[in-house]
């Protein structure tokens, strides 16, 4: 009863309650960062098997199928009662419609950024979200920053230029795709934050209005570029492959995860920051793994070095 009359005023503070039934109240926010987390190293990982293994290069297809995934498992589970999701209205949709733009274009640069990078290269040029977050809540929001996390953050920029002046497997487009990615996650997570707490909007919510509204603008995007007559024959044969479709399916179910983990992350903990250091030390563990899976890495001491200096800032 008290979910139910909390939901009604604050939909994010009745996931929280739900959410507390599962784990302990003082580690709600912490075990919604390390869903996070997990479902984020998982995610870069079938990412870049679907696109360099698989050559399934159709990155905005891909987003789109995940959309609409996301879309039917919540429809599913509401229909089986175990989630409420509230009535679409216009004014919810015009607030939440940048957090739709931010996170399409966040992702379609990204994988963009995975089909020409390899994974330790991508996750160091992706640590540049937290310093992007960092610049908006000082500047804008007043927000005082430790000495320590300056010297971090300095730490994971300069390993990052490090790393990016002696990789041989240098791409310019792969490298400017994946810091445009960095911009648009900050700003993402930013929008999230502030129309999340401000609109009093559920993370299922969330989920539901970003695929609905990413749906049509995908729709578009595939048609226009093409996308929609190269990816399915690829589809088609990939279906007779079962290795292709299990992790096909793993990737469109782990798009809709990291979508609702992100949410909550930032909702739960209340700060788009905590997102970005969980984003840090998700690097430092893809990283880790990139140089053993998948391949695409060619081993060079400087370039070893810089990633080595961006771990150990992002792990400070």
């Amino acid at each position: 009863k008290d979910v139910m009359k909390e939901s009604r005023s604050d939909p994010s503070i009745a996931n929280a309650r739900r959410w507390e039934k599962l784990v302990p109240t003082a580690l709600v926010g912490p075990s919604s960062a390390l869903l996070y987390g997990v479902v984020a190293v998982s995610m870069v990982f079938f990412n870049k098997a679907v696109l360099s293994v698989y050559h399934f290069t159709e990155s905005n297809l891909l987003l789109l199928l995940q959309m609409f995934v996301t879309m039917t498992v919540l429809l599913g589970v509401q229909k089986l009662g175990l989630i409420k999701l509230e009535p679409f209205t216009w004014e919810r949709t015009k607030a939440l419609l940048p957090v739709a733009l931010l996170y399409n274009a966040n992702v379609a640069f990204a994988l963009a950024s995975l089909n020409k990078v390899n994974v330790p290269m991508y996750n160091v040029l992706k640590r540049l979200t937290p310093a992007l977050v960092l610049f908006y809540d000082t500047t804008f929001s007043g927000k005082a920053v430790s000495r320590k996390v300056i010297l971090s953050v300095a730490m994971t920029l300069v390993g990052t230029l490090v790393a990016g002046y002696n990789d041989l497997a240098f791409d310019l487009a792969g490298y400017g795709m994946a810091m445009a990615s960095s911009l648009l996650q900050a700003s993402y997570l930013i929008v999230v934050q502030k129309t999340g707490a401000e609109k009093n909007i559920s993370s299922n919510d969330l989920l539901m209005y970003n695929a609905v509204l990413s749906i049509p603008m995908l729709s578009l995007v595939v048609v226009l570029d093409g996308e929609l007559i190269t990816g399915m024959p690829k589809l088609y044969e990939g279906a007779a492959q079962w290795d292709f479709v299990v992790v096909m399916l793993c990737c469109l179910h782990l798009g809709m995860l990291l979508n609702l983990s992100i949410f909550m992350c930032t909702l739960l903990n209340n700060s788009a920051l905590t997102t970005t250091i969980v984003g840090v030390f998700k690097g430092v563990a893809a990283t880790l793994l990139g140089f053993l899976l998948l391949g695409g890495v060619r081993f060079v001491p400087l370039n070893f070095a810089g990633i080595m200096i961006n771990l150990v800032g992002g792990v400070w």
